[in-house]
């Protein structure tokens, strides 16, 4: 498919993206040290305005790895939804090939930057449209319990991205509150196209191959 410079057609509307996919993955934290988990607070609260990275993978169908646990073939088994409660615990994230080296520097400075005594990291992995992106509105959370907010958009038109393809995306959500690693359950709700947007256009051609950055990165919505 020959490279085109994406369509922009003002007054049409967004398509629905695929929805969000994503396996559970098992709660990690101390799991060695039932007392310092007992300690970390049980807790509920809200943030609507978080902190949150957003990897994306368009060569594979995972973003972060488990470098504690592999599988028959000895390779690292992707990380579904967990909470990271520790810096040992996020030293064995990985980030898997495929995922560019801005979005790799980002993922690392966020995971080793985090306090986990006040802090806990909550990563929910899923997939999304190559020319769509996520805006975050909220994260919520209870214990053993993660949700979030969203809304899809198309990403800028300097964005390189293929219509109608999927990529793997990863969210990994700092949260503000030290919880223990018991994650039970998480889900998240969302709409497309945003109701309020800062971008000018609305569909992109669906045949087009759009030319950007070697590496996409979100700008709105992202750690800083």
């Amino acid at each position: 498919m020959s490279p085109t410079r994406r369509a922009l057609l003002g007054s049409a509307a967004l398509g629905v993206a695929g929805a969000l996919a994503g396996c559970l993955g098992g709660g990690a934290g101390d799991a060695n040290d039932p007392e310092a988990e007992s300690d970390r607070r049980q807790t509920s609260g809200t943030d609507s305005d978080p902190t949150v990275v957003k990897p994306r993978n368009p060569d594979g169908e995972s973003v972060l790895l488990d470098g504690s646990e592999t599988n028959g073939a000895g390779e690292p088994v992707p990380i579904g939804r967990e909470l990271v409660t520790s810096a040992s615990r996020a030293n064995e994230l990985l980030v898997a090939e495929g995922v560019g080296d801005a979005d790799r520097e980002r993922t690392r400075t966020f995971l080793d930057e985090t306090d986990y005594d006040a802090e806990t990291v909550y990563v929910s992995q899923g997939g999304v449209r190559s020319c769509q992106r996520l805006v975050i509105h909220s994260v919520s959370w209870r214990p053993g319990h993660v949700e979030y907010e969203y809304c899809r958009e198309l990403r800028p038109p300097d964005e390189a991205c293929e219509a109608d393809a999927g990529v793997a995306l990863a969210l990994l959500f700092r949260l503000p509150v030290a919880l223990d690693g018991r994650l039970t359950g998480s889900g998240s709700s969302g709409r497309t196209p945003c109701r309020t947007t800062e971008t000018e256009y609305a569909v992109i051609d669906g045949n087009a191959t759009v030319p950007g950055n070697e590496t996409a990165i979100d700008e709105g919505g992202d750690a800083s």
